[in-house]
């Protein structure tokens, strides 16, 4: 079986699409749970990001489809003899409508994504704004407004397109009727091309003013840390898109006549393979850098507190120790109702100090116990657990003077002694 060259760059384009859909698909079902909003209005960007990458991985799987009925439909055409191409003639026409009705598909969900995409990029520099001095602008309610409506208007463009160019198709290989003829079926073919190519330029002037507002954004955001990582990807996102509309707009300008439509310049096989290069690439280039800024936690796009902001890692004490808050307390209830057994039995000795006795040769100033009465504090084990926990035995001098004060927290159980009077 011997290919043409149309369709060598059939298959190769198919190839690319398919190393294209695989990551697509991937990372579209991870940014529906590792991208969430999570009620932050600053994160509303990442919304349409979602939807934005559903479509686009639409589109790449209908262009797929394109491709693949049109080359079915010319092996079928060329592998034949005559006697066999008039019996599979029928399946021939029907393949080519499939084909013709899955591009248009395809156009459709290639456009849309482009409008989701500049309501994601515009969102996305009034997040960081917001995420900036924590309250929306005036300004920035007005432009989502704008740019609702401006969505708006290229939706219906790209509907009208619709229309018009699966009227054609279908009176050109189905057996629907029309009312036009030949030349109004036509102007209408013309007609659809006009409003393609009417919203690449609408796209286009609408990049320039994306790239114009991350400007604006990464001039006001400057000397702001918190912002500074979600605004150069927003600049370079801003680049990415407007390559892409530069392209389809060039492309387009330079493949067709849009006043004659039989009069159209050569078209070269290896379009398609550029339309992946410059058109299909950089959008999902695009859509995953948004993603992995929504994914982000630390240098992230955040207006609001959020729960992993305030949990792991231990605080840090005043005195330069790591520890957990909630575990503070818990040392020092431990200490005061689990005394060691030794010091427990040490104190009721110590309580039960005998009498004061003068001894000779001293002049009474200094309290003195008989020899084989005193008793030797028992000093606390060292906990250091958390510093400045530790409680001291008293001397028994405060003690006797009946201070109410007890190493372990009980109140004193002897009687206070009075100091020796000297006479």
């Amino acid at each position: 079986m011997v290919l043409y060259e149309f369709e060598r760059y059939y298959i190769a384009h198919d190839a690319l699409m398919v190393l294209t859909f695989i990551p697509a698909f991937i990372i579209f079902l991870c940014s529906l749970c590792m991208a969430r909003r999570r009620r932050d209005p600053a994160r509303t960007a990442f919304t349409y990001l979602k939807i934005a990458f559903g479509i686009f991985t639409l589109f790449i799987f209908l262009d797929f489809c394109t491709y693949g009925l049109a080359l079915a439909a010319t092996r079928l055409v060329y592998d034949g003899s005559e006697s066999y191409y008039s019996d599979v003639a029928s399946i021939i026409r029907h393949l080519r409508y499939a084909s013709a009705e899955t591009s248009i598909i395809s156009r459709v969900f290639d456009a849309f994504s482009d409008i989701f995409v500049f309501l994601m990029l515009v969102s996305l520099g009034s997040g960081i704004l917001l995420a900036q001095t924590g309250s929306p602008s005036s300004f920035a309610k007005l432009l989502k407004f704008i740019s609702l409506g401006i969505s708006a208007v290229l939706a219906i463009l790209i509907i009208a397109y619709f229309g018009l160019r699966t009227h054609f198709y279908s009176v050109m290989y189905g057996n629907a009727s029309s009312s036009y003829g030949y030349l109004g079926r036509s102007n209408q073919f013309q007609s659809s091309r006009q409003l393609d190519f009417a919203f690449r330029v609408l796209v286009f002037i609408l990049a320039l003013g994306v790239v114009a507002q991350s400007i604006m954004v990464k001039v006001q955001t400057k000397g702001e840390p918190r912002v500074s990582s979600p605004s150069h990807i927003f600049i370079a996102c801003a680049g990415l898109w407007l390559l892409r509309t530069v392209y389809g707009m060039a492309s387009m300008a330079a493949s067709v006549n849009l006043n004659n439509v039989y009069d159209d310049p050569e078209y070269h096989n290896y379009y398609g393979i550029l339309d992946i290069v410059f058109g299909t690439w950089p959008l999902l280039i695009l859509l995953s850098v948004i993603f992995g800024l929504g994914h982000k936690k630390a240098n992230g796009l955040w207006s609001t507190e959020q729960p992993f902001m305030t949990q792991g890692g231990n605080a840090v004490s005043p005195w330069g120790f790591n520890y957990d808050p909630n575990q503070v307390a818990a040392p020092a209830m431990a200490h005061q109702s689990q005394a060691p057994p030794m010091q427990q039995q040490s104190w009721p000795q110590f309580q039960q100090q005998q009498p004061y006795y003068p001894q000779p040769g001293h002049d009474g100033m200094t309290p003195q116990y008989a020899p084989a009465q005193q008793q030797t504090p028992v000093q606390q084990p060292f906990n250091a657990h958390i510093p400045g926990s530790q409680t001291r035995s008293p001397p028994s001098h405060e003690d006797t003077m009946g201070f109410n004060y007890q190493a372990n927290g009980a109140t004193p159980q002897t009687t206070a002694q009075p100091y020796y009077e000297k006479s």
